[in-house]
């Protein structure tokens, strides 16, 4: 059962610490909850939001305020031969778009779990180097279901200009000891 406390200009408080199932609901003041929230109808909210339990919607939702979230950051790399990467750039999806030679990128230290980048072909012309730091390694496949490759440590991968396509793609996660593991991948990679 919710508690509303009313407060100035009659705009309500409402606070649940448990399950909160509605069909529909409009909300003009502050909503805080601790517990699960299910939505099988319309929500509206003019006011701040905030969860700490579990929110499903089987419905449409509506805000008019400043809505955040995770947002992945796009950097595109026109000319640059060599880009050495930090972990303050982690989640950065990558678009190499050197239309000859080759574009080397350098991870940083895998030592810290769950970094995370995405390397675009933006131009078929081009390869793309990744590297990881001297006592890391990365482990991805060959193409998307194919032979595993593993290089020796500080040993990069490659997609190269003979065999790559437009779009191709790898995104790399570390483990927090020295690997970077492949999530996702498109295109043929190859030890470099």
């Amino acid at each position: 059962m919710p508690t509303t406390t009313l407060i100035e200009n009659y705009i309500p408080v409402v606070k649940f610490n448990g399950l909160n199932s509605a069909k529909d609901g409009t909300l003009s003041g502050i909503l805080t909850m601790s517990g699960a929230n299910v939505h099988s109808g319309v929500e509206t909210h003019s006011g701040a939001e905030t969860h700490s339990g579990a929110e499903t919607h089987s419905g449409a939702e509506t805000h008019t305020g400043q809505e955040t979230g995770f947002r992945r950051d796009l950097q595109i790399y026109l000319t640059e031969a060599t880009a050495t990467l930090t972990a303050a750039e982690s989640n950065k999806v990558i678009i190499a778009t050197k239309a000859s030679a080759t574009q080397t990128f350098t991870l940083p230290i895998a030592t810290t779990k769950g970094l995370m980048f995405t390397f675009i072909c933006g131009d078929a012309g081009g390869e793309i180097l990744i590297n990881p730091n001297a006592a890391d390694q990365i482990s991805t496949q060959a193409a998307a279901n194919g032979a595993n490759v593993i290089p020796a440590a500080g040993t990069g991968v490659k997609n190269t200009a003979a065999t790559n396509v437009k779009n191709d793609f790898v995104t790399l996660v570390s483990d927090g000891v020295g690997v970077w593991y492949t999530t996702a991948i498109s295109g043929i990679w190859a030890t470099q």
